[in-house]
């Protein structure tokens, strides 16, 4: 019986690190699960946000030499570094960077078949926005952002420890859905439902960002072993040798395409059977007689561990600088981190992520909801904390949705080719998104409940508009795009008419429980005149 008592005094503790964890920290996880979700197809949404990238992947062997040659006498001309990344199924365009005479880097795409570079829209589309905004909130100033987000995560698994003591019969609550009862009793089966289903997501999720993050978080974790010396960590850990100029010039060529294939059979050699091959190369000191090259296997074809093959050798001999043979410790690690980028090929597993991302969302909205519902007692004025927790809610939920809609809406609007006020064309993207998203928080502060209804409904709408616009401002319809073998476009659009249906399914679902709060209240009224005696 003591045994019993302390057991229901524990769940009772949990429930309340469950319920103050949850509404102090889930506006920011919505964010961040909403934005992780978008970060999946982030290279899908950056050829749909740019038309002119939309090029079918070649199966052509890449030829790093004429690519090396055409830059380092065209646009990279005179640089001391140049990067290359290998065209891929999901980037199929070329990938360059380099420093300009000013020490910038600049990037640019080069189109797969022909070198040439690609004029592409001026935006920061899925990679440049969405993505970074997953993991940072675009608060870089000291790295708020990334510790926000990592309290986030940090929370996130105390939330889902603590969901899995509340609950004392789960089996039963992963198959219990009741859409047809009251609002409070299907939004908590919906928060169960949400939270079961992708369980191992909602764990895998934030543990493996946490990891990612370590040396923001546990700076002096590495530092002490190497007493402090960056460059000994980055030739022991990353494989990446730092080499100082030497101050007589290099005029040759590099034969990069030589260097990579001498990496990837030491790499062969190393681990018969894994056929790692090089996707990244950094060559720097490019002019110099101390020239290298960083051959790097950043995201493998068929194995999760990313950034696993790391080697750096000479540009002019080829004499190997630095490689690492990874060990148990950097294994793990470039597993858990390959877990959480998903850059491999595997579109099921994609599709997976994409979908644990939606549940992981959904089960924050719903639990967000619940709370509110919960402490709305009827025919009583709504305490004040229920109505700012409501509408910092709608702001961080819908409201952030609407607003990725009208990035997407405002992309297809703003002219190629506009740089006015001294903003480019991206940032007014961005602009207005934040604008947006700032007037949802302030629709929710003036109309209450009802604001999640209209914003449900204005999400609609504009999922339909990016849709019609990519159809309007390019050739690439559906139909176009299926008969292009352009996969990314079309699926794109059939996602945004997907979110469509979603919201205007929320929409009907609002309005009807709104009716039928409004039916019980009168009916409540009523009872109550006819209880009240006579005159």
């Amino acid at each position: 019986m003591k045994l019993l008592s302390i057991t229901d005094e524990f769940r009772a503790s949990m429930n309340w690190l469950h319920t103050w964890a949850g509404v102090a920290v889930s506006c920011f996880l919505f964010m961040i699960f909403w934005m992780g979700s978008l970060a999946v197809f982030d290279r899908e949404i950056d050829q749909w946000m740019k038309p002119q990238t939309r090029v079918v992947s070649s199966e052509q062997p890449f030829a790093f030499n004429p690519i090396v040659e055409s830059l380092l006498k065209g646009e990279a001309k005179g640089t001391s570094r140049l990067f290359i990344s290998v065209p891929k199924e999901r980037e199929p365009n070329i990938e360059a960077g380099y420093l300009d005479t000013n020490g910038e880097f600049q990037r640019v795409l080069l189109h797969p078949q022909t070198g040439q570079v690609i004029e592409a829209t001026d935006s920061y589309a899925g990679t440049g926005f969405f993505y970074p905004f997953h993991y940072s909130l675009h608060i870089r100033y000291e790295n708020i952002g990334y510790w926000i987000v990592g309290f986030s995560a940090m929370s996130m698994l105390v939330l889902m420890v603590s969901g899995i003591f509340i609950h004392r019969k789960i089996v039963q609550d992963f198959f219990t859905f009741r859409p047809k009862k009251a609002a409070r009793r299907s939004t908590l089966d919906l928060h169960n439902l949400s939270s079961l289903v992708a369980l191992p997501l909602h764990v895998l999720f934030p543990l493996t960002g946490l990891m990612i993050f370590f040396s923001i978080y546990l700076p002096w974790s590495s530092e002490v072993v190497f007493d402090g010396d960056t460059l000994a960590k980055r030739a022991e850990v990353f494989g990446q040798a730092q080499i100082e100029p030497s101050g007589s010039p290099f005029a040759g060529e590099v034969d990069v395409d030589r260097l990579v294939a001498d990496v990837e059979e030491r790499w062969a050699q190393r681990e018969p059977g894994a056929n790692s091959k090089a996707d990244f190369v950094d060559l720097r000191l490019a002019n110099d007689a101390n020239a290298y090259l960083i051959v790097r296997e950043v995201f493998p074809s068929r194995a999760v561990s990313m950034n696993k093959n790391i080697t750096t050798v000479s540009a002019i001999s080829g004499k190997v600088k630095a490689d690492v043979a990874a060990g148990a410790a950097k294994s793990t690690y470039a597993w858990l981190a390959g877990a959480h980028f998903i850059q491999f090929d595997s579109w099921a597993l994609r599709w997976l992520y994409f979908a644990g991302g939606l549940l992981g969302s959904t089960m924050i909205a719903t639990g967000l909801m619940f709370w509110i519902q919960a402490r709305i007692r009827k025919g009583a004025i709504e305490p004040r904390s229920v109505r700012v927790v409501r509408g910092l809610a709608i702001g961080s939920i819908t409201g952030i949705i609407l607003a990725s809609g009208v990035y997407l809406v405002a992309n297809r609007l703003i002219p190629v080719r506009l740089d006015a006020i001294g903003m480019a064309r991206a940032d007014f993207e961005v602009l207005f998104f934040y604008l947006v998203w700032i007037a949802t928080f302030i629709h929710a502060a003036l109309l209450g409940k009802s604001a999640w209804r209209d914003q449900c409904l204005v999400i609609a709408f504009v999922a339909i508009a990016a849709a019609v616009l990519n159809w309007i401002t390019t050739p690439d319809h559906p139909i176009a795009a299926i008969s292009k073998g352009l996969t990314q476009v079309w699926s794109m659009d059939l996602v945004l008419l997907a979110g469509a249906a979603a919201a205007l399914f929320a929409t009907a679902r609002l309005r009807k429980t709104r009716d039928l709060e409004a039916q019980q209240h009168v009916q409540r009224d009523s009872i109550q005149s006819e209880a009240m005696p006579a005159e």
